[in-house]
Order: structure tokens, then sequence, then C-alpha cells
């Protein structure tokens, strides 16, 4: 696997940290999850799905992970997780800023005990400005980075987005700030402080709205389903009340959609050669004429008709999946994106599979619980004995 001789210890919690964790896991990295004993991940207890008593939640981020109890407020328990800072690559944790300061594992003081170590931080805000000790969730970042000033329809309240896109971007781009000091120290064989912020990465996704507004000064409005410069784009109804998607980037795209609507549906024929559309100027300033059109035109079939009309017209298009839907698709499954692992407690899981495909045998390991590898870790790369083990436990520590 690309990073099967790399070693991470995560101290991460709910959702953007772990998913940094399980993005380099399942490209081979040995992940290990170290957590509080008698509690651990805060998700392991979150609601409201449990299989057996294991949280669907924690579930869905943690697989091919190694789970390790210690408490590392206390003396024995910092002192065994420097004893495997010194044979790590990568610290990921997604704390507050100053609470690695306070638990003595900052980047300073592991740079003393491995100086090639890389520690990576996933915060709200980041390590510094006027925000960074501030509280911050998904929902927040989301308003700050002016993701939910866009989603929605005009006139509309403002509407937080059902993807949980201020975490899974923190998680995405923790990943990628591991992987690119990974390979910096290939080169200089020095560890780095990586810092990555759930704002910066929400500002980095406003993509081209944030070309728009730096380039004319007019500040994007929220616009549906659509698109404020693809023309068509938007949801559309079809006749049994599910719902179709088009979005026509390009011109030759939107002779194909129009040719489309004009051998299939009665009354369009004359569509592909309507003045009002024939450039992107005239589909731009007929927006709304245009988009009642298709909306007319739609309505006349089924969804699934929809669907293999767009396949044989080569139209931009598709069924707007509900998630139930996208688990029975066939591109999804053909790509090996539902995955079924079998969890000592949990039994046989679904979830997600992994995006990345690289031509390696994908592997994937249940979840851990627990604790569950704290002796095999201490002892295979701490080298701990069991009398060690036994005053770590005395101590309290794991």
């Amino acid at each position: 696997m690309p990073l099967e001789d790399v070693r991470i210890l995560e101290l991460t919690s709910v959702l953007g940290g772990p998913l940094a964790g399980r993005l380099l896991a399942d490209l081979g990295a040995d992940v290990i999850k170290i957590e509080q004993p008698g509690s651990g991940d805060a998700s392991r207890k979150l609601g409201p799905y449990f299989l057996n008593g294991e949280s669907a939640y924690f579930l869905g981020f943690n697989r091919n992970k190694r789970s390790v109890t210690l408490n590392l407020q206390t003396d024995p328990g910092r002192e065994a997780f420097y004893a495997l800072a010194a044979k790590a690559d990568v610290v990921l944790d997604n704390f507050r800023p100053g609470v690695l300061e306070r638990l003595r594992i900052d980047h300073e003081t592991l740079k003393k005990v491995n100086p090639s170590i890389i520690s990576a931080s996933l915060s709200g805000f980041g390590q510094d400005g006027p925000y960074s000790g501030r509280p911050a969730f998904d929902g927040v970042v989301q308003a700050l980075g002016g993701a939910m000033s866009v989603t929605g329809n005009p006139g509309d309240d403002p509407v937080y987005m059902g993807f949980p896109m201020g975490d899974v971007g923190g998680g995405w781009g923790l990943a990628f700030g591991v992987l690119t000091a990974l390979h910096e120290r290939s080169r200089t064989g020095e560890g780095k402080r990586v810092d990555v912020s759930m704002l910066d990465m929400q500002v980095s996704f406003q993509a081209h709205l944030a070309a728009f507004y730096l380039a004319s000064g007019v500040t994007p409005q929220p616009i549906g389903s659509g698109h404020p410069s693809n023309i068509p784009a938007k949801a559309f109804r079809a006749s049994d009340g599910r719902w179709m998607q088009i979005h026509c980037s390009t011109e030759p795209f939107w002779f194909n959609t129009a040719d489309m609507m004009a051998a299939t549906v009665p009354g369009y024929e004359a569509l592909p050669d309507d003045p009002r559309f024939k450039t992107a100027e005239g589909r731009m300033k007929h927006r709304g004429e245009l988009e009642d059109l298709l909306a007319e035109a739609v309505r006349h079939k089924t969804q699934d008709e929809w669907r293999s009309l767009f396949a044989e017209w080569d139209v931009p298009g598709a069924p707007i999946n509900d998630i139930a839907d996208v688990y029975q698709d066939p591109q999804v499954l053909h790509r090996n994106m539902l995955v079924e692992i079998d969890h000592p407690t949990a039994g046989r899981i679904r979830t997600g599979g992994n995006p990345i495909k690289t031509g390696h045998e994908e592997r994937f390991t249940p979840p851990p619980t627990l604790g569950q590898h704290t002796v095999e870790v201490l002892r295979e790369i701490a080298g701990y004995t069991d009398a060690q083990l036994d005053a770590l436990r005395d101590a309290q520590a794991i």
C-alpha cells in the first residue's frame, strides 16, 4: 500500500480528524488511535443509531485503525506516548489551540523525542489569529466561510448544507497537509508543524464564486439548484414526481440537450433553432424562459426514461439520488464505494469505500473497540514488558 511505511498517532475525535486518519489508514498507514481510558472518542457515544451498542457514527470514520488507551494527564501515560512518538512519523490532533502545550505533547516537545516528527493539527480557525481560541463546529464555519449565504433558493432563509462540508473539508485538508509534510521530509529529513483551519478550507471551497466576486465586487446569492454561469443548470421534476438535474457547462452539451428534447418531446422540434437560446449570452438573458420550457418538457417522462435518454444523447444530467439510491447506483457499486466489514461486536457493517484508487488491493479492517490494541501496540512499538504494563494499569494510565 502507498503509505504502509508510515506510522501515525491519532489524537482526534468525532468527524474531521478521524476522517483524516481514516483516509490515510485506507492508503496503508498504521494509524494508532490514542483514546482516553474509559471514554475514548466522543463519537463512540453519539446516536441516533447503534449496532449492538457500537455507534454508527464512530464506525463510519475509524476503520483500518488500532486503538490504544492512554491517560495523557498522567506522567506514566505521557511517557508511554513519548515512547510511541519516538517511533512514529506523524501525530494528528483536532484539539483547540493550546491543548497540546498543556498536555506537553506539542511539536517543540515532541521534536526532542523525535526530531523528524510531523505534528498536524486541525482546528476551527487555525493556531493563530483573533478567532483561534473560539469553539467551532461544522455549521459555524459554513456560516463564516460564506457557504450558507449561497445555499438554498433566492429569498429563503439561509440553508445549512446537508453534507457536513466544514468537517469533511477539514479532514481532507488535514490528510493533504500530512502527505505534503511527508514528501518534504523525504527531501530534508525534517519534521514540520502542519496547521489546517476548517474556516480556511471553507474559503478555498468558494471556488468560482470567489473569483466572480473578487473580479466584479458583486456578492453571490443563492441560486437553488442552478449555476451562475452554466445555463441550463437546474433540477426539473419528472412525470413520476422524481427529479432530474441538467447541467450544461459548454455549448455542445446544450445543443445535445436541445436535440434530445426536439426528438423526444412533442412540440419541442424547434428548440435547437430558437434564436433566444442559440448563444450563451442569449441563454443567460432568457434564463427564466428556458428553464420554464425545460420544466414543462421534463414533465413528459419518468425519471427512469430520462435517465436512459440522457445516456443515449450524451446529456450531462442525472437523477437526484437520495442516500439510499446512492448505495444502489451501479457506478458507485462498480467503484467499490460500498464495503462490508465484520466487526467483533457490531457484526457485519456496511460503510462507504475508499475514494482514492491507487491500483492496490483495498483492505478494510473493522473500527477498533476501545483500547483493543493497547497491550499489542505498547509491546510491539515501545517494547513495554508485562511489569511495565502492570505499572501503567496501577497508575490508571491505560
